[in-house]
């Protein structure tokens, strides 16, 4: 039994990193086009244009500080919100304490309603040797009581559209500047916000899966956005404190919105199942 639960926490870290993944002027404004807008305007305007968006690829890195110690996660991706989600994922690089961890370089894909986890080799044994453990999700969900497909409808809520739509509850935005990022002009803006304000914003649903993710209270968050000539945001970073003296870091880099993904399951001959983990 120990062994199977740690096969399954393994599957549901894995896959909880790579989901882990959030003062101005009415005067204060930014280009779009030749329309001047306000910096809350544009705000908005960068919300609506990235809920349009169906692909796009971010590469992620949370730092989180604690009892004096720091982890690092870094993790990419390339997502499909529509017609139905897919991604594939991986996790580039996670340490603590400038210690790396065992855990870098898992991967995660998800297509067909069936995610595919890339185990680390310690754990293969209880796949017959195979690399890649296949989870049908709502088996998951029905038979074990772990809410995978929560975890993964996630990916479809925490998106450029989702994230940028939550900032648009800051009262003090403003444009700060304009910068390049990854060769690409972009209009940077800077405020704060409340996690109460900010998850406000969301309808009820994604609230709710939301708040999960975030700290308990009611911190601020201070965040600095980078917007291109698209209405699209490149580049977000978000800072805040959490309980007991703790801090937290998020930084996300967007790109190839609109570009084809192709996500395909992993070889046939490269996939076990744990049948015993969900009662097969």
């Amino acid at each position: 039994m120990r062994l199977r639960f740690a096969a399954a926490a393994a599957v549901g870290t894995t896959l909880t990193l790579f989901l882990t993944g959030c003062q101005g002027e009415a005067g204060n404004q930014g280009t779009t086009g030749d329309i001047k807008l306000t910096a809350a305007q544009a705000l908005t305007q960068t919300s609506k244009k990235a809920g349009q968006t169906d692909t796009f690829r971010a590469e992620l890195t949370v730092s989180t500080t604690a009892a004096g110690a720091t982890t690092k996660i870094r993790a990419s991706g390339q997502f499909r919100l529509r017609p139905e989600l897919a991604f594939s994922a991986r996790l580039d690089e996670l340490a603590r304490g400038g210690q790396s961890l065992t855990g870098a370089g898992a991967q995660a894909v998800f297509t067909d309603r069936v995610l595919y986890a890339k185990l680390p080799a310690g754990l293969t044994q209880f796949t017959g040797g195979k690399p890649w453990l296949k989870v049908n999700v709502n088996q998951a969900d029905q038979r074990t009581g772990v809410d995978l497909g929560g975890l993964i409808d996630q990916i479809q809520k925490v998106n450029p559209a989702e994230q940028t739509k939550m900032l648009t509850a800051s009262k003090n935005v403003r444009k700060v500047g304009t910068e390049k990022i990854d060769g690409v002009q972009t209009t940077h803006y800077q405020g704060s916000v409340t996690l109460k304000e900010a998850l406000a914003q969301l309808d009820p649903q994604a609230r709710q899966k939301l708040q999960k993710a975030y700290p308990q209270g009611d911190g601020k968050l201070n965040f600095d956005l980078w917007v291109d000539g698209q209405h699209l945001p490149r580049k977000l970073t978000t800072k805040g404190a959490e309980s007991g003296g703790g801090s937290a870091a998020l930084t996300v880099l967007y790109s190839d919105y609109g570009k084809s993904v192709t996500v395909s399951a992993p070889p046939a001959d490269q996939v076990g199942e744990l049948s015993g983990l969900f009662g097969n």
